[in-house]
Formats: structure tokens, C-alpha cells, sequence
């Protein structure tokens, strides 16, 4: 069995080298960031390494990638969405300064 780990690690670079810029083209147009595709697409790539061995490589190696980039895309997406409402709850009850109020205080006029 130690001799087919070898295997597999050849076969998925192969794979890697034909799927990527297809991989990271389709990632791009989703989240519209070239660096964030490449992570997306790296991060795929060490799940495969992961589970692959383990697994056998699948029948669509490309399409498998790809599902799991987008996954992950989808998850960065809602959780940054999440951020951004909660800053925004966050903001909408602060109390807004002026640059004058900022001076009045620093003056020391606010106390």
C-alpha cells in the first residue's frame, strides 16, 4: 500500500496542474478577487491531499475541486456578510462626532 501513496500523490499534482486555471478562473468570477481564488483553490487542493489517499480520487477529480472551493467561497461570503451586518448594528447606535466635537473635547470643553 506505501508504494500507492506515491501514486496518488503524482496523479493529484497531475490533476492540480490541469484543473487550476480553470479552477481559479471559475473562483475568480464568484468572488471577483484573483488572491482569493488562489486560496479557495489551495484550500481545495489540501483537502484532496487529505482525503483523497484515503478515499480514492474521485471520478471527476476537477468538478469535486471545484465544489469544495465554492463551498468554502460560499461560507467566507455568509460569514463576511455577517460581519459586515453586525459592524453596521454596531455603527447605527454609536453616537456620530464632528470634527468640532472631537476639538471641543480634546480642548478639554467636554467635561
Amino acid at each position: 500500500m506505501s508504494s500507492s501513496i506515491p501514486d496518488i500523490g503524482r496523479t493529484i499534482d497531475a490533476i492540480w496542474r490541469i484543473e487550476s486555471p480553470k479552477l481559479i478562473a471559475g473562483l475568480t468570477r464568484m468572488v471577483q478577487d484573483v488572491g482569493l481564488a488562489e486560496d479557495l483553490a489551495q484550500d481545495a487542493l489540501v483537502i484532496a491531499l487529505e482525503r483523497w489517499p484515503a478515499s480514492g480520487i474521485p471520478d471527476n477529480p476537477g468538478a469535486w475541486l471545484m465544489t469544495t472551493a465554492k463551498r468554502r467561497a460560499i461560507d467566507l461570503l455568509r460569514r463576511n456578510k455577517l460581519r459586515d451586518r453586525k459592524y453596521e448594528e454596531m455603527t447605527r447606535g454609536a453616537e456620530l462626532y464632528t470634527e468640532e466635537d472631537m476639538d471641543r473635547h480634546m480642548d478639554g470643553g467636554d467635561r
